[in-house]
């Protein structure tokens, strides 16, 4: 019988799967220290009743028309007009919300036209209605008397 002396050395075949499981290991690291600070929370208020819809008569509404046109509260106006309204109203007032609503048939590209141009008018705070609001019942608002309930007989 013949010895081999000294070491003769193959080539390793097995994979070495010690510096994958680093890597491995350090993205995961990485994904678990980056994945909270990537989350953004958005605070939503849900209305709780109906009563939600009924908008108070110091608030103003923002209603998109599929005509191109607005309604800012119960009144029909061209944009350009709306905002100059806006402007005046909301000078020195950033927190107030502005109600914002569209019809059906209004496309996303004009309301969000006209939801820049409030924007632009000084509005920061939007709260957008999901149906029209109930028309406010007041003396002075244009939409009082349509929307006052007809007599009974």
């Amino acid at each position: 019988m013949a010895m081999e002396l000294g070491w003769k050395k193959k080539p390793v075949t097995d994979i070495n799967v010690t510096p994958l499981i680093d890597v491995v290991l350090v993205l995961l690291i990485i994904f678990m220290v980056l994945t909270p600070l990537a989350e953004k929370q958005k605070y939503l208020r849900v209305p709780e009743s109906e009563q939600a819809q009924v908008v108070p008569p110091e608030q103003t509404v923002l209603t998109a028309l599929a005509n191109g046109r607005v309604l800012l509260d119960a009144q029909e106006m061209e944009i350009a007009d709306a905002m100059r309204a806006l402007e005046k109203a909301y000078r020195g007032r950033p927190s107030k919300p502005l109600f914002f609503n569209a019809e059906n048939r209004v496309r996303y590209e004009q309301a969000f036209k006209v939801l820049d141009a409030a924007h632009e008018a000084g509005v920061n705070t939007v709260g957008f209605m999901t149906e029209p609001p109930i028309a406010r019942r007041t003396a002075g608002s244009p939409g009082a008397a349509a929307a006052a309930p007809a007599p009974r007989r």
